[in-house]
């Protein structure tokens, strides 16, 4: 279990992989967000995109897959993720998680917490970055014995 103060700024932690498949892409669309371009592989091609791309949703929820294999932290609650989608993330994509940790402070108002910023890129494996990700967290410092 990591506590705040196990983590230093610029440090970085990564996980991954994790392949995207057609039909993985299309599934998941076809169920939360079924817009032509990702749910139907002719109709991509004829897209600004040029070809099937998975749902920013479906991006975000394989960046919460891999942080989930991250060693835990003693996290109290996430509380702001601020996403961009530099790049289309797309069938075959195998897609790694990098976190560093940016900036950190103790809780002025309760001092058995902190407050940690990291900042997030889920990248493709040519090093593309198919989602960014801004993520302020609350997390216990380590318990007095």
């Amino acid at each position: 279990m990591l506590y705040f103060e196990d983590f230093l700024i610029g440090q970085a932690r990564s996980a991954g992989a994790h392949e995207l498949t057609t039909d993985d892409i299309v599934a998941f669309a076809r169920q939360w967000d079924p817009q032509p371009w990702h749910v139907d592989p002719a109709a991509a091609e004829r897209s600004p995109m040029r070809g099937l791309t998975a749902s920013c949703c479906h991006t975000y929820s394989v960046a919460a897959l891999l942080l989930s294999r991250m060693e835990p932290a003693a996290g109290i609650a996430s509380l702001k993720h601020e996403i961009g989608l530099p790049n289309p993330a797309r069938p075959g994509d195998r897609l790694t998680l990098t976190m560093t940790c940016v900036e950190k402070r103790i809780s002025a108002s309760r001092p058995d917490r902190g407050l940690i910023t990291f900042d997030g890129v889920l990248a493709n494996q040519d090093g593309v970055p198919v989602l960014t990700l801004r993520s302020l967290m609350m997390v216990k410092t380590r318990p007095v014995p």
